[in-house]
């Protein structure tokens, strides 16, 4: 489909069930923004592709697609551990919505993640 006529775009477009065409939707903006100098008509012939290619793969399937939530607060958790100077707790609360309590909760846990994280594991248990 990477050599895909003009009118077999149109043709998925008009026809692709409204879930393929969104994704695919969704899939070209995404290629545009990671490759700036993408021809549009090659971002969209990939975005059908992949669309086409989830149809294939999981299609007839009901499927549920999480949020993402906890991904998404880990970062925010680790936006907060970067940004954390020992003394701005409040002025971090205000910025991300939470607590003071919260902050002090994060860093906390995020402390004891990098120590984990970094220490040698006497034991190799590898």
């Amino acid at each position: 489909m990477l050599n895909a006529t003009t009118e077999q775009i149109e043709t998925f477009n008009e026809k692709a069930p409204e879930i393929l065409a969104d994704l695919a939707k969704h899939t070209e903006v995404k290629i545009k923004e990671k490759i700036a100098d993408i021809e549009p008509k090659l971002a969209q012939q990939i975005s059908i592709e992949v669309a086409n290619h989830i149809a294939q793969c999981w299609g007839g399937e009901v499927i549920y697609i999480p949020r993402n939530l906890v991904l998404l607060l880990n970062e925010r958790d680790r936006k907060i551990f970067n940004e954390f100077n020992g003394t701005n707790h409040r002025e971090l609360a205000r910025k991300y919505n939470v607590s003071m309590q919260w902050i002090y909760q994060i860093v906390k846990k995020i402390t004891k993640e990098e120590i984990a994280r970094r220490q040698f594991d006497m034991f190799g248990n590898a």
